[in-house]
């Protein structure tokens, strides 16, 4: 009798154990996996998210710069991917005016285009060889065709009624050792900026479930409608991955 009572709660022990275990692979595999996939970032420490320099305000004393909308949104929806998985470092979040200097070789997420981020213009000009896909201030340019198909946000009455966004993750050009990654997430205007990060996050990360690999460098187009300010209707127009 006593060694049945044993056994008993041996095996009971041993099925709490294997539940944790289940529990704790299917929350890896469900939620982290996807996200680590998604964004293949090799030092969460390091990693620096860099955001354009919109405006600069004139204080009296001094010029305080600042970020637009677009891209406080946009960051918003990175950091509720990111926080999935990763520790992001407050002091690691930084404006396109701040010197990187040598931190340009760690993990790197870019909001907002060429116009006003510095950093982003660097890194579309180093990877224009590719003949993939381009930005000159507010136009994109998609090259995979072979020919330039050209993209430019929509206007009515002073509002955008339609913009265009671009998603980029791949490795970091800039990083000697070529284990790092950069993404970018740039619009037409700050509504595309906006799209593309979504859409990045809430969208293309299911296809990173599962076993199917993910090829390490993605690039794509999102078009997207606008009303009262919020991209809607967000849909990929172009794709391009190797």
């Amino acid at each position: 009798m006593f060694e049945n009572i044993v056994l008993g709660i041996v095996a009971s022990f041993i099925w709490f154990i294997f539940g944790i275990i289940t529990v704790k692979l299917s929350k890896f595999y469900l939620l982290k996996n996807p996200v680590k996939r998604l964004w293949k970032i090799s030092d969460p420490k390091k990693l620096i998210i860099c955001a354009s320099t919109s405006t600069k305000t004139d204080t009296g004393e001094y010029y305080r710069p600042a970020t637009g909308i677009g891209q406080l949104r946009s960051l918003g929806q990175i950091i509720e991917s990111l926080a999935k998985v990763y520790d992001v470092r407050i002091q690691n979040i930084l404006l396109s005016i701040n010197q990187i200097q040598q931190q340009i070789e760690n993990d790197l997420i870019l909001l907002g285009g060429p116009k006003n981020n510095e950093i982003a213009k660097l890194f579309l000009d180093k990877i224009e060889p590719f003949k993939i896909v381009h930005q000159i201030d507010s136009t994109i340019y998609w090259k995979t065709s072979g020919t330039d198909v050209v993209y430019c946000g929509v206007t009515k009455d002073k509002k955008v009624v339609k913009d265009y966004g671009i998603a980029i993750r791949m490795k970091n050009p800039f990083d000697t050792k070529k284990q790092t990654y950069i993404s970018l997430f740039s619009g037409c205007h700050t509504y595309g900026t906006i799209a593309s990060a979504q859409y990045f996050t809430e969208h293309y990360v299911k296809k990173t479930k599962g076993l199917k690999k993910v090829k390490e460098n993605i690039f794509f187009l999102v078009e997207c409608d606008v009303i009262d300010g919020f991209p809607i209707d967000i849909k990929i127009k172009e794709f391009y991955e190797f």
